[in-house]
């Protein structure tokens, strides 16, 4: 029972031990962070500054013997801007560069960049110990922007296209004057451009001359528009005239066209009709004139059979017959008494016919 208990406290002593070792004898670098360690007396090595940038986790730390530097190995922010209430120093920090002309244009910067992974120990051994990396960023930054940016016109800065050509330009020289203190430019920006009152002034004027210019020429090009509308329209005008006369000339055209064909068929029609009345009298008069052949026939027949009987027994009788029936009494006056009309033997015997012989001769 002894036994376990000593050797339980035995443990217990020795994880104490060893945690208190990790805690006093190492050091822990956190993510995001890089630590360059300074051997002090050269016991572990040479003395100075350790060939080598050590990255999370822990790492040897014993005393008085090493020492650490810690650095930010994100991508750190340098930013100069007029707004007190930002940026890398309090108050108004843009940078104010002479343009062209002499006059001053105040620019928003803003500088994206990080230590080279693995070469926190050269830029310490390069530019010394703490935040100096940092006033180095912001002196080049400084007098590289000042210098590429200084050889734009005021009215430049205006044009975004040949600012941001500049920007390029400034970005491509810091990554190169940077990068030979093992800082790594990830990019530039220009953020906000404000020019002085008198630049504005200037710039305003030089605007509105422009816009006068623009406005006079496209006044021209507006006036010559116009005339070309109004050609367009006379020309429209005659084309729709003259369209217009064609088709009434068409129009006419088709009129004496069907006119004239109406009248063909009219006169076709009415020869036809003619033609067809013609045959019809000629077929009428022949007809009639066998009518009139086959009547003057006939009467001749008669007239020949008249005649034929005239001359026999019973033509005396038919004369004395038609007389009697030819007598007008209007223009004679008889006695009814001596004659008797309604006896027409008795007329005949007058007439000289007498009857009582013809029956005999039959």
């Amino acid at each position: 029972m002894k036994a376990v208990k000593i050797i339980s406290i035995l443990v217990i002593l020795g994880i104490l031990g060893f945690w208190t070792f990790i805690m006093t004898c190492t050091i822990k670098i956190p993510m995001g962070k890089g630590g360059v360690r300074i051997n002090e007396y050269g016991i572990f090595g040479e003395k100075g500054i350790d060939d080598e940038t050590f990255g999370p986790g822990w790492h040897r730390d014993f005393g008085p013997i090493d020492s650490w530097l810690i650095y930010d190995t994100t991508v750190q922010t340098l930013e100069m801007t007029k707004n007190p209430n930002f940026g890398d120093r309090a108050g108004v920090d843009d940078l104010k560069i002479q343009a062209k002309g002499g006059l001053t244009v105040s620019c928003d910067i803003t500088l994206k960049y990080r230590i080279v992974p693995g070469a926190a120990h050269k830029m310490l051994k390069e530019l010394g110990a703490g935040d100096k990396y940092k006033t180095t960023v912001r002196t080049q930054t400084e007098n590289t922007c000042i210098s590429i940016l200084g050889q734009m016109t005021p009215e430049e800065f205006y044009k975004p296209k040949r600012r941001s050509e500049v920007t390029l330009q400034a970005k491509e020289e810091l990554i190169e004057n940077l990068g030979k203190h093992h800082i790594e430019v990830i990019d530039l920006l220009i953020r906000d451009v404000t020019f002085s009152d008198q630049l504005e002034d200037k710039i305003l004027r030089e605007k509105i001359a422009t816009q006068e210019v623009l406005l006079n020429k496209f006044e021209n090009l507006a006036e010559l528009e116009r005339g070309k509308v109004a050609e367009i329209e006379a020309q429209t005008r005659k084309k729709v005239a003259i369209i217009k006369q064609e088709l009434n000339t068409e129009k006419i055209t088709l009129q004496a066209n069907t006119t004239a064909e109406i009248a063909k068929i009219e006169a076709n029609a009415q020869l036809y009709a003619t033609k067809k009345e013609a045959e019809a009298d000629l077929i009428a008069a022949q007809a009639k004139a066998k009518g009139d052949l086959l009547i003057k026939t006939a009467e001749a027949e008669g007239e020949k059979l008249r005649n034929d009987a005239m001359k026999g027994v019973g033509g005396s009788t038919i004369v004395a017959l038609e007389a009697a029936r030819n007598i007008n009494l209007s223009n004679i006056t008889v006695s009814t008494i001596d004659v008797d009309f309604l006896n027409l033997n008795e007329m005949a015997e007058r007439f000289g016919v007498l009857l009582k012989e013809l029956e005999e001769k039959k």
